[in-house]
């Protein structure tokens, strides 16, 4: 499909609410919600700068930024290990304030692009902004809260990220994929982990979407420093990258390590998880501290290995099965087929994270997608045929589950925030391949359920 032609919902015929239209007419309904996302910013703003110097990620940002300018040399000493040289050009502008200044704009900045993703995921999956928040929404919010608000102590990226996510999202199914090329293409340069939703639209047949991802995304990462740097420290800069993040830092090295550098439980990813309970390591190093293990084996490190490679390998094969036998097509021709793409989009959302070598709390944002749609269809499922989706409520209990157990290290050590992902892929891959619905069976209750869909809630209060 060409890009630009989407200029209706394909299931109601109803026009699409052009992007600057939406921001113009948020419904009154929605004030309470926007009162408490101000004051959590508002918080967050006054808290920061305090601790900005001793308990932020952002510190590292703003003094590699301010050492770049200063200096003209891009330093990963300072704290910025795994990211691209385009990212610490791209930060000069706020090493020009002062850091509690500088942490309290960013806050700001950060705060927005939450919301903004927060009303794009309501618009794409209601078909425009209901009167008020559905209670859908609110769910989603809140099982998303204590991450949210953790990236946002620690001045992270993650709430930046998760808002040129979903905006790439939202244009592309509106077929704007140039623009959605460029939200993804600047995700992928500020944070690698983006690239892991290519796959998805080149097996959708997105071919150029995701020839222009990867277009703008060398403009911007290589460009950017061969403009202000040079060719060959621009060269250079990428091999000391490739060797410190994506080599220092890979499953391979974190696997065969005799210790391996990011051990600590907050660390949930797959490679480190499946090291703590498969070889004795020590999941809360400190110093003159005896180490803490929780190992029920002793194996080589290549059984882990394979282990671990069977394990993604599963998870690949799987993600691309649902999106190859799905009986979604696009654009979608029925509420099935629009529910499918959704969670396929979905589960590759929640691969970024299951797939990454580091995987901390302040990077859970980035499965905002998954975790609003599941809740949504929960909702909807509800409300249409009084009764729950037992294996979607499911995973949203473990989701649940996890958040609790961020109070228990051993449980973080286990792998907690990585199971609760799993959960919101799981989910995401049953709606994926058209999840069957007792309805479906039943020509009164199915009739009941595809009115209420499309109903197009709130849709009029937005004209």
């Amino acid at each position: 499909m060409a890009c630009g032609t989407i200029r209706e919902n394909p299931l109601t015929s109803r026009p699409v609410i052009p992007l600057r239209e939406t921001w113009l007419r948020i419904p009154s309904g929605w004030r309470p919600l926007v009162a408490a996302w101000l004051i959590v910013t508002l918080a967050l703003c006054v808290y920061t700068p305090i601790r900005a110097e001793n308990g932020t990620d952002f510190r590292d940002f703003w003094r590699t930024a301010k050492h770049f300018r200063e200096t003209g040399e891009l330093s990963s000493e300072l704290g910025v290990h795994n990211y691209l040289p385009a990212f610490t050009i791209f930060m000069q502008a706020w090493s020009f304030l002062p850091l509690p200044a500088a942490i309290v704009v960013w806050t700001i900045a950060s705060s927005l692009a939450w919301g903004m993703a927060v009303l794009l995921t309501e618009i794409v999956l209601n078909d425009g902004l209901a009167p008020r928040p559905r209670p859908p929404t609110y769910l989603a919010l809140l099982l998303m809260l204590p991450y949210a608000i953790d990236c946002g102590v620690l001045g992270q990226l993650a709430l930046f990220l998760t808002f040129l996510v979903v905006l790439a999202w939202f244009l592309a199914i509106r077929g704007e994929e140039w623009f959605a090329a460029i939200a993804l293409a600047l995700a992928a340069v500020v944070k690698l982990m983006p690239v892991a939703l290519l796959p998805f639209f080149l097996i959708r047949g997105r071919w150029r979407m995701t020839a222009a991802t990867v277009g703008f995304a060398v403009l911007l990462g290589w460009g950017a420093p061969l403009a202000v740097i040079g060719h060959s420290r621009t060269v250079a800069e990428h091999a000391a990258y490739r060797a410190r993040a994506v080599e220092g830092h890979s499953a391979h090295a974190t696997i065969y390590a005799e210790k391996p550098i990011k051990s600590k439980y907050s660390n949930n990813a797959l490679p480190i998880v499946l090291r703590r309970w498969l070889t004795p390591v020590d999941y809360d190093p400190q110093p003159e501290k005896p180490p803490t293990r929780m190992n029920v084996a002793n194996l080589p490190r290549g059984a882990v290995w394979w282990i671990y490679a069977v394990t993604m390998a599963l998870l690949v094969t799987i993600s691309i099965a649902a999106v190859v036998r799905s009986p979604a097509r696009w654009p979608p021709q029925s509420l099935e087929q629009l529910r499918s793409l959704h969670a396929q989009f979905g589960a590759w959302c929640c691969m970024m994270l299951l797939a990454t070598p580091l995987l901390w709390t302040h990077y859970l944002p980035l499965v905002y997608w998954p975790l609003a749609f599941l809740a949504d269809r929960a909702g909807k499922q509800r409300a249409a045929l009084g009764r729950p989706d037992r294996f979607t409520e499911a995973m949203l209990w473990v989701w649940l589950i996890a958040i609790v157990a961020l109070a228990w290290p051993l449980a973080r050590a286990a792998g907690a925030q990585w199971l609760a992902v799993l959960a919101m892929w799981a989910g995401c891959v049953r709606w994926s391949l058209g999840a069957p619905d007792p309805s479906d069976s039943d020509p009164k209750r199915f009739q009941k359920k595809a009115e209420f869909e499309l109903r197009g809630e709130g849709l009029g209060a937005l004209r």
